[in-house]
């Protein structure tokens, strides 16, 4: 299972791109395995807070990909993220699947001096 990742970024920077290569029992999905998903950048503050974010994301190949918006960013802290994949009907029949697998992403959110 694919172990999370830690991402370190500055209030209000929405230039940065968040991706994710997702694997299967540390497998990598092939571009097939992801035709007709769709995916979704979720961000969740660890202390609860804060509002949690659901937005959308891009696939391309087998890679997932967000740039944030400023509301995505605005806040300092820590966050919980994931990816969550919604397979198309038909089989899978609309299953979900969310990564990485068997923990989550760190984000942390560094105050902007400026």
């Amino acid at each position: 299972m694919a172990t999370g990742s830690t991402i370190i970024t500055k209030q209000h920077d929405t230039k940065i791109v968040f991706t994710h290569t997702p694997t299967i029992d540390d497998v990598p999905m092939q571009p097939a395995d992801l035709i007709g998903c769709t995916v979704s950048f979720l961000l969740k503050d660890v202390t609860g807070v804060i509002a949690a974010i659901k937005q959308p994301a891009t696939i391309t190949g087998a890679v997932f990909s967000y740039q944030p918006v400023a509301s995505d960013v605005a806040n300092v802290g820590k966050f919980q993220q994931e990816w969550e994949l919604i397979f198309p009907p038909g089989p899978p029949n609309g299953k979900i699947l969310t990564f990485p697998n068997n923990t989550y992403n760190v984000v942390k959110i560094l105050a902007d001096l400026g």
